[in-house]
């Protein structure tokens, strides 16, 4: 008897161990409908996460424009035929990007000149610890930048003195050419002893200048040909783009290369300057808007707005509603050198 009820008893347990068929399957279904929610929870955060990096990039970038496109802008003299092209959506100009001074002219080579070391030792006694800075500028020489050599002419004074204009044909950069021209023993020296052993550019000029109304020592400015503008990109959004030109060698504008992104995405231009998400607008200096540059000299201040939208942050929070607002920029910029 005693056997007997175990036997039954055992039975009885193994019977009862484990989940049913249709209990794994609620359970499967369950995990199924948890795992899709989480997975479409942190797809959305993730969409939302990007879309504030865009946003805050693209503000990022409007702070870049409004201390990029002013400084450029201030340099350029419409007088001297820096403005090579303007409409309301974009504006190519020359833009002077360093300056230098004429530290020696390569012997043998009269199309080579060289100039002073970027960095410069401190001089003896200086009390702000400071070397000389005698080059500077915001990007190195390229091939196609334009060189303005001061030229003193050959009347005394300054009534006949001018800048030439020289396009760059190549460049090189270092600190032990065969042999440096800048050197602290020239009869003209614009470094220290400190100084011979140091990096310096030396550029070769389409032309050669002519050393006895451009010295030693003439200052010397840089310009690039630049074009800023708005543009559709691959995604079919407006921005805002910046390029490099190839000079035409005329009043003409340049061949620009490929653009790079300054900001965007923006709101679609268009010719009101009251929705455009790229404007310019131009005045002479009784404030009447100009839109041609006939002629150039009278371009006086440069107005420019930038307006971005709040659209890629609806279409990342998924939201079916119309998010309105966004970021603008609007600045003004005086044409200094006019005269």
């Amino acid at each position: 008897m005693i056997a007997s009820r175990t036997n039954r008893t055992s039975v009885r347990r193994s019977s009862r161990a484990g989940f049913t068929l249709a209990e794994l399957m609620i359970v499967a279904t369950l995990m199924g409908i948890i795992g899709s929610l989480l997975t479409a929870l942190l797809v959305r955060q993730q969409r939302f996460h990007r879309a504030v990096s865009a946003i805050a990039d693209a503000r990022a970038r409007m702070r870049d424009i409004e201390t990029i496109l002013p400084t450029d802008l201030r340099g350029i003299s419409t007088v001297g035929g820096d403005l090579y092209a303007i409409s309301d959506t974009s504006i190519q100009f020359r833009a002077f990007t360093g300056a230098s001074v004429l530290c020696a002219y390569v012997s043998g080579q009269p199309t080579k000149i060289e100039l002073p070391p970027k960095s410069m030792a401190i001089p003896v006694g200086a009390s702000n610890q400071v070397g000389t800075v005698l080059t500077a500028w915001i990007n190195a020489p390229a091939v196609g930048d334009q060189v303005f050599l001061y030229n003193d002419s050959t009347s005394a004074g300054n009534a006949d003195d001018s800048w030439t204009n020289f396009t760059v044909m190549d460049t090189a950069s270092s600190a032990a050419f065969a042999p440096n021209s800048c050197l602290s023993s020239n009869a003209t020296p614009l470094i220290t002893a400190a100084d011979d052993a140091s990096p310096r550019y030396r550029l070769t000029l389409s032309a050669a200048p002519t050393q006895a109304q451009i010295n030693v020592g003439a200052p010397i400015r840089i310009a690039r040909e630049v074009r800023y503008s708005g543009y559709i990109g691959a995604d079919y959004q407006w921005y805002v783009g910046y390029q490099t030109c190839t000079p035409s060698g005329t009043a003409a504008p340049g061949t620009c290369g490929s653009r790079e992104v300054l900001a965007g995405p923006i709101l679609p231009i268009t010719a009101d300057t009251t929705t455009s998400g790229l404007f310019f607008v131009f005045y002479d200096q009784y404030g009447t808007r100009r839109t041609s540059l006939t002629p150039a000299d009278t371009i006086a201040r440069i107005s420019v707005g930038v307006r971005t939208s709040a659209e890629s942050l609806r279409r990342a929070t998924g939201s079916n509603a119309t998010i309105t607002g966004g970021d603008s920029l609007r600045f003004v910029v005086g044409i200094r050198n006019r005269i």
